[in-house]
């Protein structure tokens, strides 16, 4: 499946595809962490036939709803196909480690070879966060990694 994405400058981004059913939905992520769901005319592209706005809490619950959940499944499965694979969910502290600090701050892949795969915040889910991204107290890490090297990271993330 092909998905198109289209940057709308001052918006967001504008992401599109085609379902198996023929029918093509489109999502716009705004800047504000809403998101615009639609569904457009079969056989006219420009025309929307219904659209849905979408608080950050709604795209969570529906992302949940169509198979959200199924990330840490595959995760525990992929544990399990890689031989000595660490995969581990951290709670930053209210203070100390990395937190109110940048994840390049850490220089957690450099000196520990555990990277962090995801972040979530307000139970809203940050995937492949960059070193510019800020590590608030209560956020969840994803850390991955050998045994050593996630447990080191852990140190570096906590304190």
């Amino acid at each position: 499946m092909d998905i198109f994405e289209t940057p709308l400058p001052g918006v967001g981004v504008r992401y599109e595809f085609e379902a198996e059913s023929g029918d093509r939905v489109g999502l716009v992520v705004r800047r504000d962490g809403k998101r615009d769901l639609g569904l457009y005319d079969r056989t006219d592209p420009d025309a929307c036939t219904g659209t849905l706005e979408l608080s950050e809490g709604d795209a969570s619950a529906l992302a949940e709803l169509l198979g959200g959940t199924n990330i840490t499944a595959r995760l525990e499965s992929l544990r399990h196909q890689v031989e000595g694979l660490a995969i581990e969910w951290i709670t930053m502290p209210s203070t100390g480690g990395l937190a109110n600090h940048t994840i390049g701050d850490g220089h957690i892949r450099t000196k520990t070879s555990a990277s962090i795969v995801a972040v979530i915040r307000d139970e809203v889910g940050v995937p492949g966060p960059g070193p510019d991204f800020e590590l608030r107290p209560g956020d969840t890490v994803l850390v991955m990694g050998s045994e050593h090297a996630v447990s080191q990271a852990r140190q570096i993330l906590i304190g």
